[in-house]
């Protein structure tokens, strides 16, 4: 076996790192979810529609987007293109909105846009490893 075909069997440990930021936002996005639908019925009983008492549809939207979460870093763990797509947009957006965030946080907003970056490098760095291969 030569050094290319071995090195587009390993996978990356960047590429690795990506997958788990996702899990840990679908992990994140589930915790939200639960959280609004514990919520809604005493919202709903509380504030007199202030939310219109519809916050378990904002429940079931974290629901969807939780679900989306995880299988992207499943997919990333196999090397599939959805997880790398859906890596690099979520990863791109969380670094243009902490940039808005420097003058508020500017050490976490600092951290979280490295945090970012790691993962964009990961996934747009190694995109060998997200390429179709041709079967043995």
């Amino acid at each position: 076996m030569d050094q290319m075909s071995e090195s587009l069997e390993r996978r990356p440990g960047l590429v690795t790192f990506a997958a788990i930021m996702m899990f840990l936002l679908g992990g994140f996005q589930l915790a939200w979810a639960l959280t609004e639908f514990g919520n809604a019925a005493w919202l709903a009983n509380t504030a007199y529609g202030t939310y219109g008492g519809h916050l378990w549809i904002w429940g079931i939207l974290d629901l969807l987007c939780a679900a989306v979460a995880f299988y992207a870093g499943y997919d990333i763990l196999r090397g599939g293109v959805f997880g790398q797509v859906f890596g690099v947009v979520i990863a791109g957006f969380s670094a243009i909105r902490w940039f808005f965030m420097l003058p508020v946080v500017p050490l976490a907003a600092v951290i979280i846009i490295l945090v970012a970056a790691l993962i964009l490098y990961g996934l747009l760095g190694h995109a060998e490893y997200f390429a179709p291969r041709k079967p043995i």
